[in-house]
């Protein structure tokens, strides 16, 4: 692991936003790291986003993926993004109160308005989840932190 993947990625400024706002104590609080191509976040789904007892609502795994492919591209590319289509292929069940690893990053960013970005889940070697999306580039360009 290189120096740049030790350290944590935040937002330019606290939004509030459900997924990674630090301010948002209803939210998910997510931090994010850099790894290979791509960026990662370690997560334990709290119990109180359980769907069926001891497994996470798919509706907060699709949330999760959502924001992992968001930071995909920001902390990558330097541009803010919106989504425009997110697909979600659950494979197991993903548990709360067990840390997942998530992944994200850019596999097409040939598109002049978008770029698409693949994501996984994962408990240790096993994969519990996918994603695939199509994330707009918002007006709004930063330096890749």
């Amino acid at each position: 692991m290189d120096e740049r993947e030790q350290e944590f990625l935040r937002f330019p400024s606290e939004s509030g936003c459900f997924g990674c706002s630090a301010d948002n104590a209803a939210g998910l609080q997510l931090t994010f790291r850099r790894h290979e191509d791509g960026i990662v976040s370690c997560y334990t789904i709290p119990d109180r986003f359980h769907g069926a007892p001891g497994v996470a609502h798919g509706g907060i795994v699709a949330a999760i993926f959502d924001e992992i492919s968001c930071a995909a591209v920001f902390f990558t590319r330097g541009s803010h993004v919106v989504t425009g289509e997110l697909s979600v292929r659950y494979q197991k069940p993903c548990p709360v109160e067990k840390a997942i690893r998530f992944y994200g990053r850019i596999t097409d960013a040939s598109h002049r308005r978008y770029a698409i970005v693949e994501a996984h889940a994962l408990d240790g070697t096993v994969v519990l989840a996918r994603s695939t999306g199509k994330f707009f580039y918002a007006d709004q360009s930063v330096s890749v932190p």
